[in-house]
């Protein structure tokens, strides 16, 4: 529903802001070669251990369709089987470059957000005008953990309805935790948006017993308990059916090699049926309208 939907909601009132922009050209081909720089070193400590991780999502639909990043695209999201996903956070990252940090629930940096997060501190990536003076703001590459998905479509929904609660319980408290003017203003620029607004306030305020590195923390617990498989699935991608049904691993593994950009990246093994999954025709390049775009305030680097 798009009275819950934040991102949606949020994205709509970016358009309006005076305060941010759509990363420009030259901004966002400094920003794709850093992010490239980034993906070699995760990769080359994944390498090292013998861990899986592979390109995700719009990654891989560039990796495909553009041989490298989607011309617009400014981030990139890493899929890592669970089980490599917890030994590259709790067992290796501090093999990454000293300015790289793993932010993910259940480590050592506790969590910005309900999945992994690589962050290079010496830099800011800032969708607001606030918080220039932290860490966890740089440049970053995402990481989302493919678990094994539960065998039944009992215990498929009820691992649906659990992961959607204590994820949308986890954001509203560390929306009312930030409590941001920026975003205040923004989400409050039309009806709905203030709606939504209040309304995830008003639940991060009832659940504000215990802070939201907490409920990210037990929504990993919650999503990551099946030890036997019927394939994988990828709940901390959000509350949509299409993160609950479960995905034969074949699809993703062995993982295979692929041109991207200036360097070579790992992809799923059958990339081309899981992009007919996650997007239908992949083949056909959305017009400008269509395009999802990020809206940002600014991007330093080198903030040491």
């Amino acid at each position: 529903m798009k009275l819950f939907s934040t991102k949606e909601l949020y994205m709509e009132a970016c358009h309006k802001s005076k305060d941010l922009h759509i990363i420009k050209d030259d901004e966002l081909v400094r920003l794709q070669a850093h992010l490239r720089r980034m993906y070699v070193e995760i990769e080359k400590v994944c390498d090292r251990h013998g861990l899986k991780m592979m390109l995700a999502f719009g990654s891989v639909l560039g990796a495909v369709r553009h041989q490298g990043f989607i011309p617009w695209d400014d981030d990139i999201d890493l899929f890592m089987p669970r089980a490599d996903y917890d030994r590259l956070i709790n067992l290796y990252s501090d093999e990454l470059p000293s300015e790289y940090k793993i932010f993910a629930p259940n480590s050592k940096n506790g969590p910005i957000y309900r999945f992994a997060k690589v962050v290079d501190t010496s830099t800011r990536l800032l969708f607001s005008s606030n918080d220039d003076g932290s860490e966890k703001n740089g440049i970053f590459v995402d990481i989302f953990p493919l678990e094994n998905a539960p065998q039944g479509l009992p215990k498929i929904k009820w691992q649906q309805f659990k992961a959607c609660f204590l994820m949308y319980v986890a954001t509203s408290v560390s929306d009312y935790e930030n409590d941001s003017k920026d975003k205040k203003k923004l989400m409050c620029s039309s009806p709905v948006g203030m709606f939504n607004y209040y309304f995830r306030y008003g639940l991060g305020f009832l659940f504000s017993w215990r802070d939201s590195t907490f409920w990210y923390d037990v929504f990993d617990r919650a999503v990551s308990r099946y030890p036997e498989s019927c394939g994988y699935d990828v709940p901390s991608n959000g509350p949509s059916n299409h993160n609950y049904r479960p995905l034969a691993q074949d699809l993703f593994l062995p993982v295979k090699r692929v041109k991207f950009d200036d360097i070579e990246a790992y992809i799923p093994n059958k990339a081309e049926e899981y992009l007919t999954y996650e997007f239908g025709d992949w083949h056909r390049v959305p017009p400008e309208n269509e395009r999802w775009m990020h809206f940002i305030s600014k991007v330093r680097y080198n903030v040491r």
